[in-house]
């Protein structure tokens, strides 16, 4: 029951987290754009996409936070790891089938960390090494994850951006429709 707990308390922190990041960066970028384009004003179409991007937006700085999350697991993975290891003797090589024990026992006790370490192969590592080079391999893993969901991130604001830009209405032709509209009359008969 507690790692169910632990899992929806950090899914809930890392969703909340998510939402507030996206919604102050959409708005950051709304709100830049406008500054720059003063005498120009967002459409429906502009709004759509800015619509969309939060979307894409949400669910990338979700899987970030979460992520963040998982890489402070760093401690708890090595003294577990220490943990299940303990009673081997020191000049024990590990194989790729006791490393994959490991790992999944690892995804039992931190259902987060086992979600995304589920294959492993650590031959050759000795109790002396194994927790560290655990630990390592999953925080490299993890930076390279991050690493990929803000760069994707960026796109899709780059993207988004330009997007938006080219949906906007200009000053000019917004005054056109008002006017036309303003010099028609109406006679009655």
């Amino acid at each position: 029951m507690g790692a169910l707990f632990n899992i929806i308390s950090h899914s809930i922190g890392s969703l909340f987290l998510g939402i507030v990041i996206t919604v102050v960066g959409t708005g950051l970028m709304f709100f830049i754009i406008k500054s720059w384009y003063k005498n120009r004003a967002f459409t429906p179409l502009s709004i759509i996409v800015g619509g969309i991007l939060f979307l894409l937006l949400a669910y990338h700085a979700i899987i970030i936070c979460g992520a963040v999350t998982i890489k402070s697991y760093g401690g708890q993975v090595e003294s577990l790891v220490n943990h299940y290891i303990a009673n081997a003797s020191p000049d024990t090589e590990f194989t790729q089938q006791d490393s994959q024990q490991i790992i999944e026992q690892l995804g039992r006790d931190l259902p987060l960390v086992g979600h995304y370490a589920n294959m492993a192969d650590f031959s050759g590592h000795t109790p002396d090494t194994l927790a560290k080079a655990m630990n390592d391999t999953m925080q490299s893993y993890m930076n390279e994850y991050i690493l990929k969901h803000l760069l994707w991130s960026l796109f899709f604001v780059l993207l988004g951006a330009f997007i938006v830009i080219k949906t906007m209405e200009g000053a000019k032709s917004a005054r056109r429709h008002t006017t036309a509209h303003a010099r028609t009359k109406f006679y009655d008969d």
